[in-house]
């Protein structure tokens, strides 16, 4: 298959493209280039998730988009400018590179959501299925992120994954990590897996999947995504 990477030269992208890229021949589209050249064997294409032009033409012969674009890290939280970047590349970037992969006769989308678009998504029953909730600015502009994925899957027939991630992050880093949520992150092996996977996910509609480290389900279920995807998380820690 393929596929493009949009946003794909950043933190999750360096989790994501490398395994992509052994399944997919892979274009990543970025405004600045992967850290990692070549970046294992994938194609770069300059340009901007705003930009509707580059997106056509980013998406030009392609199967499918994986979309891992995101604003600011630096100042978390901190001044207009950041809440600015996060609509830009959650709300309008996601919906100018869903409608110009679209009209470039792309047919799958899996969207790199958060389980951010809760309040407390460690406090919830899920088995309850609750609608997104948060209010908060980073929450808000995943949460809205959704909406333009159910969007453009009711208006142009897509097949549009939505994997809500929590706390991706390398291995390496993952194994040693003793921090917030300790038992919640995600290892980076098990996050690819899942993008994988929704790549395979064929059937045209929305749908949205909990992506998390937490074996035993003990905060946070991932079945839905095990009969929906064939996932879970597989990377264990040494205890």
């Amino acid at each position: 298959m393929r596929v493009l990477v949009a946003g794909g030269s950043g933190a999750v992208g360096r989790l994501v493209v490398p395994m992509l890229a052994t399944r997919h021949t892979v274009r990543v589209m970025d405004l600045r280039p992967p850290r990692d050249e070549p970046f294992h064997g994938s194609e770069f294409f300059h340009g901007s998730v705003t930009d509707p032009g580059a997106v056509e033409r980013a998406a030009e012969g392609q199967d499918a988009v994986v979309y891992l674009a995101m604003g600011r890290k630096t100042g978390w939280r901190e001044g207009p400018e950041w809440v600015a970047s996060h609509f830009a590349a959650n709300v309008t970037g996601t919906y100018v590179t869903l409608q110009g992969c679209a009209a470039a006769g792309v047919r799958r989308a899996v969207y790199a959501g958060s389980m951010s678009v809760f309040t407390d998504y460690t406090a919830r029953d899920y088995t309850a299925r609750p609608e997104p909730d948060a209010t908060d600015a980073y929450g808000l502009t995943k949460r809205l992120g959704e909406q333009v994925c159910e969007a453009a899957a009711v208006e142009h027939g897509l097949a549009v994954t939505v994997l809500r991630l929590v706390g991706p992050m390398p291995d390496e880093e993952w194994h040693a990590y003793g921090g917030e949520h300790r038992d919640v992150v995600t290892a980076g092996s098990d996050v690819a897996a899942a993008f994988l996977a929704a790549l395979e996910r064929a059937e045209p509609g929305h749908a949205a999947y909990t992506i998390t480290g937490d074996h035993e389900r003990r905060v946070l279920d991932w079945s839905p995504a095990l009969a929906g995807l064939g996932w879970q998380p597989l990377a264990r820690r040494e205890r």
